[in-house]
């Protein structure tokens, strides 16, 4: 028995009638494309079973994108089994988190938009193609899975990190640096496909007019560009969510380029290695998955009426103000009140989220919805009992920030009222721990 992988990609790039998650206003209209996106599927047979994993360059998809009634994720997994491509609970829908994306997480209302409803129809039927086309590319493969370690692009934005140096993050289990490589070897000793698995937030260039892939978008065309026969390379992004890029938020498309040159170093350095190492190759031809969908409770919440009266006093401040520098305060304390007030009013109830392993081989993809931080990220890796554990986020869905154990207690903008953060540390303890006890059930 061998497994047949096949891979395939869409240019996602989207039209410039669709905003980004700006600030104020928030959203915000690019005015170009620096680089395009694309949406990148995987799909994996071994004659018995067949799954695939889908990586977008997205800043998310929540599932509440459609409208009411409608879940994003669930209808792309239909349209994909429509082409007769794919059971729906085998595939994963990744995103890579690029900030210079379309606003996709729902932060905003963005069916408010008129040219955004047939745009994510359109969407939804680029990301099935892009499955069902992977499905008609099989081929025999040879699977490899290496391990590296990639210092300098990452560091933790916490303020308790403030003043420790890397190596202090790593040591207290504020920072992961290790960058995973999953290969797939042709018969002609080629690496057709490479998927990096690496955790940094992609907000290089974030909240500018440019539409862009950021650092993850140069990592994995530098893979395809030099590794010969290489068909696809993919990122998936690991627990990222209190990880910035070393420089911090430069808006400099500069750092993109050195960021995303040293993630494809080091893949390229794996995956060298891994093609010249026979012994390397898995013997365990065997895919499974497993998903659970859990109930998570919201996160503690102020009292609406308060904020409801600070909106009516800064709107009233905004419109009185006598200088541009008072109504550009008073508007921006306007928009923080009607953050809180989404938040009040959308995330009141508890809410269902997806955690979902894949198993290939000796490897675990284990994945929630949510910006998982670090913590979670190395819990899962330390407790899974799968040889080699890649962590996915923001996958099937988003709920906004995983903080860690006290996490709110430290305070920051992640703990911060917003749509951002939808549930507390219960809820993030809840979904790390089902993807634990999925890799177990996938492991007996």
């Amino acid at each position: 028995m061998a497994i047949q992988v096949g891979s395939a990609w869409v240019n996602i790039t989207p039209p410039l009638t669709i905003p980004y998650l700006g600030y104020l206003p928030r959203q915000s209209y690019f005015q170009g494309v620096h680089d395009p996106l694309y949406a990148r599927a995987l799909v994996m047979d071994n004659g018995e079973e067949r799954i695939g994993i889908l990586s977008a360059d997205a800043i998310g998809l929540a599932n509440h994108l459609l409208g009411p009634g409608r879940h994003f994720t669930d209808e792309l997994r239909a349209r994909v089994a429509q082409k007769d491509c794919l059971q729906p609970d085998r595939l994963m829908v990744a995103c890579t988190h690029a900030h210079s994306t379309p606003e996709t997480l729902g932060i905003t209302r963005l069916l408010d938009v008129p040219e955004a409803a047939p745009w994510l129809e359109v969407l939804l039927d680029q990301l099935a193609s892009a499955v069902a086309m992977a499905c008609r590319l099989l081929q025999p493969c040879t699977l490899k899975v290496g391990r590296g370690e990639m210092k300098g692009v990452a560091r933790n934005r916490r303020q308790v990190c403030q003043g420790m140096s890397l190596e202090e993050q790593i040591a207290a289990g504020k920072l992961d640096t290790q960058l995973q490589v999953l290969l797939c070897e042709d018969d002609e000793g080629n690496a057709s496909e490479v998927m990096i698995n690496f955790q940094c937030h992609p907000v290089t260039v974030q909240v500018q007019p440019l539409v862009s892939a950021d650092f993850p978008g140069v990592a994995t065309q530098l893979v395809e560009e030099n590794l010969p026969g290489c068909r696809t390379c993919f990122y998936l992004q690991g627990a990222a969510g209190n990880l910035d890029p070393l420089r911090g938020d430069t808006r400099d498309f500069r750092d993109v380029f050195l960021y995303g040159t040293m993630i494809a170093g080091e893949t390229l350095k794996i995956a060298a290695r891994l093609l010249g190492d026979p012994s390397a190759a898995m013997e365990d031809f065997t895919l499974k998955t497993a998903s659970r969908r859990v109930t998570i409770p919201p996160r503690p919440l102020p009292e609406r009426q308060e904020w409801a009266d600070r909106l009516a006093d800064a709107l009233e401040r905004e419109r009185k103000a006598a200088t541009d520098q008072e109504r550009l305060q008073a508007a921006g304390q306007a928009q923080q009140c009607r953050e809180v007030l989404g938040l009040v009013d959308r995330y009141t109830t508890p809410q269902e989220a997806e955690a979902q392993v894949l198993r290939i081989g000796s490897l675990a993809i284990a994945s929630t919805p949510g910006e998982m931080f670090t913590e979670w990220g190395l819990k899962i890796k330390k407790e899974s009992k799968a040889p080699y554990t890649f962590v996915s986020e923001l996958t099937n869905g988003w709920v906004g920030y995983l903080l860690n154990p006290g996490g709110f207690a430290e305070g920051g903008y992640e703990a911060s009222y917003g749509t951002w953060t939808q549930t507390g540390e219960e809820g993030a303890a809840l979904l790390t721990e089902t993807a634990i006890e999925l890799i177990a059930e996938l492991w007996e």
